[in-house]
């Protein structure tokens, strides 16, 4: 039995090795699945679709958003980009240098004076003065010779030709893709419950019980995070949008957009969101107040931090309650192994595969120390005060409560919130009908 076991397994390896690329696109098709399956499951219970339309109309609203998404948001980040691409460069150059000249000259004549003490920077401002006096802040653009111009366009449109061929060839194999993953998706959301069987008749009889429990667990990660992943972004990019409109920063749609974009990225995102808007303060100022451009752009980035440290201490625990219990640390580190390892895939679902090998982890260790892989959560002690996001999420256990026995909701459609109690028959009549 060893000797079989292990000559299965490698053989399991093996084929995996070899279809390796369209293991890829099997594992984003059963994303695409998940994440379409509350839509799935709300037209279907709450509608009354078929099963079989409820799936169609879910994939097809799926691959519309994918596909008019970039018509919707492209607009915005173009009329940014053509706002800064109409921008006196020359006279903000000008401008700057005159400013750094004349605030070295003043350092020089006045002196710098800090806490009472007057530091003298002569040795410091004396070769910067030089440097800046010697700057020419004019362009002077000079025309290549005849024989490297000729040159250079044979080689621009050689560039282009297999640039235009590989994109012919990426576009080609990109549709193909996509529709080998959405048609994958749909068998998915169709075949789901038998896939699931499946994978517990691997495993033996007294066993199967808590390999449910452990993916129960596993989708309760997954589901936190994309919902919660949702409404961040949609309640960052309204904050950022609206705090930029009030400061009187140009583009402050596109920048809004770009900030909830970009807390795709766990940690890294806002960081990355805040670039362009420090640059676009940095440049273009204010639309509403006359203040120094410099000066502006530390409002901007002390806007940011604001955003950020609310959304760290406040925004984040609300919004993912006990989805994704990680330490930023974690998740930091977590985004750049995986951005190593699958480029920007790994980078945005690090989160959600860290929390699950988290689970994965702790219920083995339980095993290992013979203790219960899944122990009752701690009681509250007395006298500690319950947040408001546990008393609004047992005020909507109530209603659905309700809603079930007023309705009759089957018991295998029910959506269920993080840290409800299941009993061994709701399991196992999940692993059947789910």
């Amino acid at each position: 039995k060893y000797v079989i076991g292990v000559m299965l397994a490698i053989a399991g390896f093996y084929i995996l090795y070899l279809s390796r690329s369209v293991i890829y696109l099997l594992l984003a098709a059963a994303l695409i699945a998940f994440i379409l399956r509350p839509l799935v499951r709300f037209l279907n219970v709450r509608l009354r679709f078929p099963q079989g339309l409820a799936v169609f109309v879910a994939h097809l609203i799926g691959a519309l958003v994918i596909i008019l998404a970039p018509l919707v948001l492209i607009p915005p980040i173009l009329n940014a980009v053509n706002s800064l691409l109409g921008i006196d460069f020359q006279s903000i150059i000008n401008n700057s240098l005159d400013w750094l000249e004349s605030s070295l000259i003043g350092i020089k004549t006045g002196g710098l004076r800090i806490l009472g003490v007057n530091l003298v920077l002569d040795s410091v401002v004396d070769p910067l003065l030089g440097y800046l006096q010697g700057v020419s802040p004019e362009f002077q653009p000079e025309l290549p010779a005849y024989d490297v111009l000729i040159d250079s366009i044979v080689s621009a449109f050689t560039l282009s030709y297999g640039l235009a061929v590989s994109l012919v060839g990426s576009v080609f194999a990109g549709i193909v893709a996509f529709a080998f993953m959405l048609l994958a998706s749909i068998y998915f959301s169709f075949d789901g419950s038998d896939f699931y069987r499946s994978f517990l008749d691997l495993f033996p009889e007294e066993q199967k019980l808590e390999i449910m429990k452990l993916t129960q667990r596993i989708r309760y990660v997954w589901d936190g995070f994309f919902r919660g992943q949702l409404a961040l972004m949609i309640i960052i990019g309204f904050v950022v949008w609206l705090g930029l409109t009030i400061l009187g920063v140009p583009g402050a749609l596109a920048l809004g957009i770009i900030a909830g974009l970009f807390e795709i990225i766990p940690s890294l995102g806002p960081i990355l969101a805040a670039v362009p808007a420090i640059l676009v303060a940095l440049i273009s100022g204010s639309n509403h107040f006359d203040i120094n451009n410099f000066i502006f752009a530390l409002i901007v980035v002390g806007f940011y931090l604001l955003v950020q440290g609310i959304e760290n201490y406040y925004i984040v625990p609300q919004v993912f309650s006990e989805a994704v219990e990680l330490h930023p640390l974690v998740v930091m580190a977590g985004v750049l192994a995986g951005a190593s390892i699958w480029g920007l895939v790994g980078a945005l679902l690090a989160a959600p595969i860290i929390g699950t090998g988290k689970e994965i982890f702790q219920y083995l260790h339980r095993k290992m120390l013979n203790k219960d892989p899944f122990p009752p959560p701690p009681l509250r002690e007395p006298g500690v005060r319950v947040s408001r996001w546990e008393s609004l999420r047992t005020i909507l256990l109530r209603g659905r409560s309700f809603a079930e026995s007023r309705f009759n909701i089957p018991a295998a459609l029910q959506e269920r919130f993080p840290g409800e109690e299941r009993n061994e028959e709701e399991l196992r009549e999940e692993g059947k009908d789910e």
